[in-house]
């Protein structure tokens, strides 16, 4: 393309539209840069270079964008309006410099799906009680490259603003600008879609690739939620008889193993549990993790016949647990203290709805977060003389736990532990801290413990007096201020202490006079590296209950249980990492 250089081109349009672009070069290079900073922020936080691929098509996806709107503004002739238009692209793309950042800080991670996914599932409550925990220092570092950026465009637009260039720079200035348009159509966003990596988008388009996934992904759960209940189980075999036999699965939440004394905490907030173990009637399984950090990622996982290996890798392609156990001649309940419907948490009502019965404590949706206490679902527990003749029951309990905020998980009157009790050391031998903020939460969640082994040893007791199997797991553990670069972070965390779980398994005395060969099988795995994403092909194995999914080498409770398997975890980067 060729630019005449007269001067009745330069009263031209394309020519009053070069002069305008041109004009606007230092803008172009402020949103380039707003956009580089949280990926580098993210980079410094994971120890590592940006592979080749991430540097080119990232670097092609943010010339993209910060040319985009430059091309646009320059349209319009009326200086006010470019300035305004301006000033409204500058908050925006700094306010999602600001938004990854504290993603970077909060989750290790720029926006993904699965972010979008936590965000839709974070209630007000959760919402709140975190903001007030927030460690505001993590904005200042972000705000002072603002603030240096700012000055930058600033000095560059005060000493070289005013230059009009020459046809030809104003002509290259275009050309380079408008080219970022069909490579990014052709060549990058074809590189995004084959390997949906966010480090190949810029921050504009994270937000919407990965919202937009999020919805889709909630749109394909909507029809499988419509016939979750008829889905092709093939035939059912089964091996062993365990007539008259209730099984029953305590879901917890937000509990980890290492602060718990059973498992060796200093503070004795299990007695119950820590009784329980001394008579044998409770094996404590050491080495459990789950299969996400988050709720809706791991229950989804555990409770359908979803593994890491699978084909398929969406969870909803696969059979529910209560579904199947239903077809077997179980009669299955689900009985939850947790929400019954909401965008981000509609996969576990979803699971729940495969039962043939369910119950809520309270009907409440992800946007109420007054939950009632646990111990309201122990009325609500089934029995054999509630289930219908000639079946046997499997049911399922939803507890809130020690899901945050930690203060509301317990009855204060009752609390049998102060501020003053707590040990010197945090569980991975850090000092505890000193202010009284922190150490505040961190009672907050040994008395919740303390609370939720009351309410699961009530579970057990209510199961005692009939030959019973009562699988207690937590959904994910918890990270409790132990990572040294958030030191005042506690909350979900894809992490050792974010995935380290309390797996346990009660075996009533009637069971285990009835069928020694079943608890012996427990006895054996109690030792054994586990990952919950293999729960409900576990069960099905001890029961004795094989259909075209049941894998021996993916029962944990089976002597063919392949120990070596890697746990490996997906991070809110949509990186595996493995434990």
């Amino acid at each position: 393309m060729a630019f005449n250089t007269s001067s009745s081109s330069e009263g031209s349009f394309l020519g009053r539209y070069l002069q305008r672009l041109y004009s606007l070069r230092f803008f172009a290079l402020l949103l380039f840069l707003l956009q580089i900073w949280a990926a580098g922020d993210y980079y410094v936080g994971q120890g590592r270079w940006p592979y080749f691929g991430e540097v080119i098509y990232q670097t092609l996806s943010l010339a993209t964008w910060a040319s985009i709107p430059t091309l646009i503004i320059a349209l319009f002739p009326y200086r006010w309006l470019r300035k305004v238009l301006q000033g409204l692209t500058i908050f925006a793309y700094s306010y999602l410099l600001l938004f990854e950042s504290f993603l970077v800080f909060s989750y290790s991670s720029l926006y993904t799906d699965s972010i979008a996914l936590n965000i839709l599932a974070t209630n007000p409550g959760e919402a709140s009680a975190f903001l007030e925990n927030l460690n505001y220092k993590v904005f200042l570092l972000p705000l002072l490259v603002l603030l240096v950026l700012f000055t930058l465009t600033y000095a560059l637009t005060r000493r070289w603003g005013k230059e009009v260039g020459t046809s030809l720079r104003r002509g290259l200035l275009f050309c380079g600008m408008l080219v970022t348009l069909p490579i990014s159509c052709f060549v990058v966003r074809p590189a995004q879609l084959s390997t949906m990596s966010y480090l190949y988008m810029a921050p504009v388009e994270r937000i919407y690739i990965g919202t937009t996934s999020c919805i889709a992904d909630a749109e394909l759960l909507a029809k499988y939620s419509a016939n979750a209940r008829n889905f092709d189980v093939g035939a059912i075999e089964h091996t062993r008889d365990m007539k008259g036999v209730t099984v029953v699965v305590v879901l917890g939440e937000s509990m980890r193993r290492n602060y718990m004394h059973c498992y060796g905490y200093p503070l004795e907030n299990t007695p119950k549990q820590d009784s329980l173990v001394r008579t044998g009637d409770l094996v404590l399984f050491s080495d459990a993790i789950s299969s996400a950090a988050w709720t809706t990622g791991s229950i989804s996982q555990s409770m359908s016949f979803y593994t890491l290996e699978g084909p398929e890798k969406e969870w909803y392609k696969y059979p529910a647990l209560p579904l199947v156990l239903s077809k077997a001649g179980y009669y299955t309940y689900w009985v939850s203290n947790q929400e019954k419907q909401g965008t981000g948490i509609q996969p576990i009502p979803t699971l729940a709805s495969t039962s043939d019965s369910t119950r809520f404590v309270r009907i409440r949706t992800a946007g109420d977060w007054n939950a009632s206490p646990d111990s309201d679902i122990l009325p609500l527990l089934f029995d054999r003389t509630k289930t219908p003749a000639g079946k046997d029951l499997f049911e399922v309990v939803h507890l809130m736990g020690s899901h945050t905020p930690y203060s509301d998980r317990y009855i204060h009157e009752k609390a049998p532990f102060t501020v003053d009790q707590l040990p010197k050391t945090l569980p991975n031998g850090k000092p505890t801290p000193t202010d009284a903020k922190r150490r505040g939460i961190i009672c907050d969640y040994v008395n919740s413990i303390h609370y939720n082994d009351q309410v699961v040893s009530q579970i057990f007791q209510r199961y005692s007096q009939t030959p019973a199997i009562v699988i207690y797991l937590s959904d994910h553990g918890q990270a409790v201020f132990e990572n040294p670069e958030r030191p005042d972070y506690y909350e979900h965390e894809v992490s050792q202490a974010g995935l380290m779980i309390p797996l346990m398994v009660y075996a009533s005395p009637a069971l285990r006079k009835e069928h020694p060969e079943i608890y012996e099988q427990i006895v054996a795995a109690k030792g054994r590296k586990i990952m919950t994403d293999l729960l409900a092909n576990s069960i099905c194995g001890l029961l004795g209950v094989k259909t075209k999914y049941y894998n021996a080498r993916q029962d944990f409770f089976s002597s063919e249980y392949d120990n070596a398997r890697r746990r490996l975890v997906q991070a809110y980067d949509g990186q595996m990492r493995e434990f």
